[in-house]
């Protein structure tokens, strides 16, 4: 298999030219990392702001729930009032 002249310097133009693109990329590669890193802080920290509102919310209702009785029964409302209703007839 012959080497083409044109394929060679090709390669040689290759292997010169990464280094220097590497170096231009590199930093550019670098601030989008940071970037990235800060994004993902900002929504780590709102989810967590999100998170403790919830607990706050849920601990609330824990303690109205406790203060109404504890049972989990809503207490504000009656009961339904039973109607009085014949025994079902069975059939012999």
């Amino acid at each position: 298999m012959a080497i083409k002249p044109s394929s060679f310097l090709l390669g040689l133009a290759v292997a010169w030219a990464l280094p220097a693109i590497s170096r231009v990329f590199r930093p550019l590669a670098v601030e989008a990392a940071v970037a990235g890193m800060a994004v993902a802080d900002d929504v780590r920290r709102v989810i967590a702001e999100q998170m403790e509102t919830l607990e706050d919310i849920a601990a609330e209702a824990r303690r109205g729930r406790r203060a109404r009785g504890g049972a989990g029964h809503d207490h504000t409302h009656p009961p339904p009032q039973q109607r009085d209703r014949p025994a079902p007839r069975v059939l012999t």
